[in-house]
């Protein structure tokens, strides 16, 4: 995953999220029953979650580069690599970085980032 050359490593689980349609709800003039009818209107491309292993001497989770980059609050390009050869890109602005929980029993810590992503998603591969 990267965003904004911002390369996010040790990712242990993505939420990819969904894309959903936008309704609005109306009554017609001529309805004789009224029941609402609905108009579908925007295609929201919804979130993504992702957990990171946070490593405070390493930049393998690189947790300063991205908290830096959300205090910008500008949108920027996320890129979702898949082992399989797939990717998802599209423009995205960072809504959330968590701060780094406890460690666990075996030491390690981990932290959130929630991307909204803005407009239509490309997807490439099988």
């Amino acid at each position: 995953m990267v965003f904004d050359g911002i390369t996010i490593g040790e990712i242990e689980s993505i939420e990819g999220g969904e894309v959903t349609v936008e309704f609005e709800e109306i009554l017609t003039m001529d309805s004789t029953s009224y029941y609402a009818d609905m108009i579908l209107t925007a295609l929201n491309s919804g979130q993504t979650t992702v957990t990171c292993i946070f490593q405070p001497l390493g930049t393998t989770g690189n947790y300063s580069l991205i908290k830096a980059r959300a205090e910008t609050r500008l949108p920027g390009t996320l890129l979702l690599s898949y082992l399989n050869g797939a990717k998802i890109t599209g423009t995205a602005g960072i809504i959330s970085v968590g701060f780094p929980s406890a460690p666990d029993a075996k030491g390690v810590q981990r932290f959130a980032i929630t991307f909204k992503r803005s407009g239509k998603f490309d997807y490439t591969g099988t």
